[in-house]
């Protein structure tokens, strides 16, 4: 989906909440040219490339050999969903139906309106990134605590937000969200580098960039450090899995959805083999008493990233806690909705590990909006659990 189609979808859906079908239907259809030819066209970044150059295919970011073949008669993806005007129209009340149904015990319809989500750009040491940043309305003026969401492969942070929905229901908690966009000088499709090597250390690369400007809003707005957590989709679960192992005291937990562990993969070549579960073992992050805890969300239909990568997490994970206590819950879902399993480690009391499968999911966001890409509304809400996983430290989410 090009740029300028994603804003689009962006204004129907906020014509849409605002009761105004016609008015959405109308950008939908500028959007797509009726008449002409189609909006549908890959981004130029997921066009052919030259022999001997690679291009990722997903938002894992592991690149896909420019030689590869497409089986005949099946269209080449690029990554974005593509639906005709009846179902974007469809999908865009459906949202709006979403958005004013309860989304957690004590999450608000839609965030007060006084609270603000801008544009930033971040200038540290090892780089700079430009970033959205959800700013909640609070009594004190000030947030009580950050996420830090990294997107997948061929998202932005505008999709990413829209897809989990996440500054929605940290209102209900007074926390502020920063999703920083990977640049595509980094990165031809936005791709977070967690395969590569020099960006596996502390110190400098993507993982320096990230944790200068989680410290940097950490002081800004004067977040307590046992308030300070990372998440991320897919290559964006895998590089938040690299954050929490190169800076593990600088976040209190972390939450990798349809991810890998750090260490998963050194190349691309590897990369492969871990997103089809036969990587080597996870690497441990520098010694330090500092452990962020963990909480994993897959699908166990997921074919891009298979799921043992979660159960290697979350068995590395046990391998730092050998004194800990396991134990497995399986949960019903709704009617037409999904069930899930889900293994809690813990330690003294306190979860420190959370995993959670969900059954019959693909590689999507469990419980996202269809506002946002790689999403799946069946699931049982991933944001809603990490947000519980991250501020209960004293119990099962």
């Amino acid at each position: 989906m090009n740029k300028h189609l994603a804003s689009a979808m962006r204004q129907a859906t906020a014509a849409v909440r605002d009761g105004q079908p016609q008015q959405a239907t109308a950008i939908i259809r500028s959007a797509l040219n009726l008449g002409g030819t189609s909006a549908f066209t890959p981004d130029a970044e997921a066009a052919p490339v030259p022999p001997g150059h690679v291009a990722p295919r997903d938002p894992s970011g592991v690149p896909r050999l420019a030689t590869a073949r497409v089986p005949s008669g099946e269209p080449q993806s690029t990554g974005r969903p593509t639906h005709p005007l009846g179902k974007v129209v469809k999908m865009l009340k459906a949202q709006r139906a979403r958005s004013s149904a309860p989304h957690g015990p004590a999450a608000p319809r839609t965030p007060p309106a006084d609270a603000r989500f801008i544009s930033r750009t971040f200038q540290g040491r090892s780089g700079s990134r430009d970033y959205r940043l959800y700013l909640p309305a609070t009594k004190s003026g000030m947030p009580d605590g950050l996420i830090v969401m990294l997107h997948g492969c061929n998202q932005d942070p505008d999709d990413f937000a829209a897809g989990t929905d996440m500054n929605r229901l940290a209102a209900a908690h007074g926390l502020l969200v920063a999703y920083p966009g990977q640049s595509r000088r980094a990165n031809m499709s936005g791709c977070w580098n967690w395969f590569d090597p020099n960006h596996q250390r502390r110190g400098s690369g993507e993982p320096a960039i990230l944790a200068d400007l989680t410290t940097a809003l950490r002081d800004e707005f004067g977040i307590a450090s046992g308030r300070v957590f990372v998440a991320g989709l897919s290559a964006g679960g895998a590089m938040a899995a690299v954050v929490a192992a190169t800076y593990p005291e600088i976040y209190a937990a972390v939450g990798i959805h349809s991810g890998l562990g750090y260490g998963a993969a050194s190349d691309v070549m590897s990369a492969f083999s871990a997103m089809n579960g036969s990587g080597g073992p996870l690497r441990a992050g520098p010694a330090t008493d500092a452990q962020p805890r963990l909480i994993i969300v897959h699908g166990t239909a997921d074919k891009t990233v298979v799921p043992s990568n979660a159960a290697s997490i979350f068995d590395a994970m046990e391998d730092l806690s050998p004194v800990g206590r396991r134990s497995v819950e399986r949960i019903a879902g709704p009617p037409n909705g999904r069930s899930e399993t889900v293994h809690r480690l813990e330690r003294d009391g306190v979860v420190v590990a959370e995993m959670r499968i969900v059954e019959g999911m693909g590689h999507a966001w469990a419980g996202g909006s269809q506002a946002g890409s790689y999403t799946d509304p069946d699931g049982p809400d991933a944001s809603a659990a990490m947000i519980r996983f991250f501020l209960a430290a004293d119990g099962p989410a």
